[in-house]
């Protein structure tokens, strides 16, 4: 298998992974508060990657190295993205997440031309634009709470520190692996939710913590969100982003869409109609389309 299959084969992996992040971790917050979600979920991630170290199954190596651009990455992807898309949620409605999501592919095309030079054809701006309109079809067909200036900022504020990351590892990737740049990211990750967790509750987090983790549904949650979803998937996502034009990589985060709505359908019976069928051809057309007309020189 050539290298641009693998990296497009890890960039699907990786997003359908971050789809079914949705449903683990609504498990997870019908348990405990979203501090006590993020302390845990990054503790399992900061365990599993030195374990990794110390059982030499990743190599690890930053003597020599400048940790600045790996530390700015590790200050907008995980700490500010979830921070921002967290209040995001918290104040604007279903539908209008879906639809800022749905066009941060468009951020990151924007951020690809201007920094990277890496600019997409005709052919694939329509693709991107495919992806959008199925995305969209899906989030708008719900709605709850109410929008507010906040939120709307939080959101965008997110979306945009997403693009900006992708940008960031693609320009890093020459100096560091992909483990080494999730080793660092969520490293800054585990020390700040850490830190916020226990400045948040104080004397009661550690009580707040043993209580949440007694629960099978949440620790489960954890497993998934800390071992699967920040180790596995983020690797995966680094390795597609070190390897492809961030716009073919970054239009996989479409996958997580399907993956969210299908893992509804199939665990928690949510119904499945012909609106979410159209979306999902949309979807997968746009994907296919944006590496299917890619220029040759990208590869």
């Amino acid at each position: 298998m050539s290298v641009e299959k693998k990296s497009m084969l890890a960039a699907g992996i990786a997003y359908s992974l971050f789809g079914l992040s949705y449903l683990f971790s609504k498990m997870a917050l019908n348990v405990t508060e979203p501090s006590i979600l993020l302390f845990v979920r990054f503790s399992v991630t900061f365990v599993i990657l030195n374990l990794m170290v110390v059982f030499r199954m990743m190599k690890l190596n930053l003597r020599g190295k400048n940790l600045l651009g790996p530390f700015l990455v590790g200050l907008l992807q995980p700490v500010l993205y979830f921070i921002l898309e967290n209040y995001g949620l918290k104040y604007t409605t279903t539908s209008f997440t879906g639809l800022v999501s749905s066009i941060s592919p468009i951020f990151t095309a924007i951020l690809g031309v201007i920094f990277l030079r890496e600019k997409p054809n005709k052919k694939q701006w329509f693709c991107i634009g495919l992806s959008i309109v199925g995305v969209l079809m899906v989030s708008l067909g719900t709605s709850s709470g109410e929008n507010t200036l906040t939120g709307c900022l939080c959101l965008l504020g997110a979306y945009l520190s997403g693009g900006i990351y992708s940008i960031l590892v693609r320009k890093l990737s020459s100096k560091f692996s992909a483990f080494e740049m999730t080793y660092i990211m969520f490293t800054i990750g585990f020390v700040f939710f850490a830190g916020m967790t226990f400045v948040q509750y104080g004397d009661q987090a550690v009580s707040l913590v043993t209580q949440a983790v007694c629960d099978w549904k949440f620790l489960i949650s954890c497993l998934y969100l800390g071992g699967f979803c920040s180790v596995g998937a983020y690797m995966l996502a680094n390795y597609s982003l070190a390897r492809l034009p961030v716009t073919r990589a970054t239009i996989f985060n479409s996958f997580a869409t399907i993956v969210s709505i299908l893992s509804g359908v199939i665990i928690m019976g949510d119904p499945f109609t012909l609106t979410s069928a159209i979306a999902f051809v949309l979807i997968l057309a746009g994907v296919t389309g944006v590496n299917r007309f890619a220029e040759k020189k990208e590869n």
